[in-house]
């Protein structure tokens, strides 16, 4: 899904890098810690450059995603004194964390030859590869930690969904701007455009790219900022509903001005389900997605997803959808078919997963081919987990609405895996986290939730 951009960082854009901790340890000092955390890991993702980064010696280069991790840790750590669990509350969640970081060590082992991928060949790995590889997941993952370590009731993940309805207002401004103007504030402030302009433009106006480097980045994090719209919207009080409705509207309109008709039809289904289903119905709704997830990849493998038939029922409503969903697909098989030989424990980094000339744009088969199926399994069960670990009958009414609209919007995310590759970004692994924190919580049954509180 990503392209290289055309120029090279500005002086702003490596100060901001180098800032960002310092500006985050003022909103610490000022804030209480679940909204500090939310502006530095959130926050980050939201204004910070895209591929700006501080590339120093064995760690890995230290981005927008990375520095908003290690800036949230010094936070609750060092300023808010928060007891951070660096491997995992619960033993499942230990034994995933830790599988993670071992499996790229094991991986150098069976990669230490090199590879011909169609057209050079690629090095062998070596142990240096794998300790950066094992740093790299760290960082990803250490945005779940901090979530898992600083939810402390249900009335914390509430405010998580108020402050992504304001973060989804505040940025949608600049969003407007970018579908008027086309996307250019990446490229003003920090000096280049992060992607290839071509894939912004679509439907004869264009995706808003701001901060995020893609377009259906953009249209991701609407998703997520219009499926908590609709759950304070379910939660809110009687006197509140007429504003509710408005804001919900309003951030709809906003993703679908983005122009992503996949995240418009997960919004959809996701605030269906959030205003008119049960909340038993909803959750297996989640459940259902995330299994279906889960799922593809292995039929994938041995070649028992119907392509075809999948292309033919697309064509029927557009041929250029058809065309594009033909061309994923080819690449895919592609793909597949060279994951295949090494399906358990993958072909590692430095794009050996990959053939020459291949597209891999799913995040999950980027995975598969990077580390193989129990590392694949192992990222993406630590993520949903929570929506099948919760308990219903420990909450509160207004607590259930919480927990499963979130468990819908980790279900559609997961999803969205098929076809994206958003997950390897920061703010994802937190929310998943806070819910992970949650049903902790739920499970233990002996924590009262609070009064939500409404924004």
């Amino acid at each position: 899904m990503y392209g290289q951009g055309t120029l090279m960082p500005n002086l702003l854009a490596y100060c901001m890098i180098i800032m960002w901790p310092f500006i985050a340890i003022i909103i610490y000092k000022k804030t209480d810690t679940v909204t500090a955390t939310f502006w530095t890991i959130v926050g980050g993702y939201m204004f910070l450059p895209v591929k700006a980064a501080i590339d120093l010696p064995l760690i890995p280069a230290i981005g927008k995603d990375e520095i908003s991790a290690i800036a949230a840790l010094i936070g609750c750590y060092f300023i808010k004194k928060e007891r951070i669990q660096f491997l995992g509350n619960t033993k499942l969640q230990k034994r995933l964390i830790s599988l993670l970081l071992i499996i790229p060590f094991i991986n150098v082992f069976f990669n230490i030859e090199p590879m011909f991928n169609g057209a050079r060949w690629m090095p062998g790995l070596s142990l240096y590869d794998a300790t950066s590889q094992v740093l790299a997941q760290y960082f990803e993952l250490l945005p779940f930690i901090i979530g898992i370590s600083i939810i402390k009731n249900h009335d914390d993940l509430s405010k998580l969904s108020r402050l992504l309805v304001i973060a989804g207002l505040v940025y949608s401004v600049f969003i407007l701007i970018e579908i008027r103007l086309s996307p250019q504030l990446h490229k003003w402030t920090y000096g280049f455009f992060p992607h290839s302009f071509k894939q912004q433009v679509r439907f004869g106006g264009f995706r808003s790219v701001v901060f995020m480097g893609h377009g259906l980045l953009v249209s991701l994090f609407c998703f997520v900022c219009v499926c908590c719209a609709a759950i304070q919207l379910k939660i809110g009080l009687p006197k509140d509903k007429t504003r509710n409705i408005v804001i919900l509207c309003y951030l709809l309109a906003v993703l679908v001005l983005s122009k992503s008709v996949g995240a418009v039809i997960l919004a959809l289904g996701v605030i269906c389900c959030v205003m008119y289903l049960p909340s038993k119905a909803q959750l297996w709704s989640a459940k259902s997605i995330v299994i279906l997830f889960l799922i593809y990849p292995t039929l994938a493998i041995f070649s028992m997803v119907p392509y075809e038939a999948i292309v033919s029922l697309i064509s029927d409503y557009s041929v250029d959808k058809a065309q594009s969903i033909e061309f994923r697909f080819t690449h895919e098989i592609r793909l597949i078919e060279h994951a295949y030989e090494k399906i358990i424990i993958g072909w590692g980094s430095w794009a050996r997963n990959r053939l020459d000339g291949s597209v891999s744009d799913g995040y999950w088969l980027i995975i598969l081919g990077q580390y193989g199926a129990i590392y694949f399994f192992s990222l993406f069960f630590l993520f949903v987990y929570p929506i099948f670990s919760g308990k219903l009958n420990a909450m509160q009414q207004q607590d259930k609405f919480v927990f499963i609209g979130f468990s819908l919007i980790i279900a559609g995310v997961s999803f969205d895996q098929l076809l994206n590759s958003s997950l390897q970004h920061s703010w994802l692994w937190f929310i998943a986290g806070a819910i992970a924190g949650c049903s902790q919580l739920n499970s233990r049954n002996n924590i009262y939730s609070p009064q939500i509180e409404r924004y």
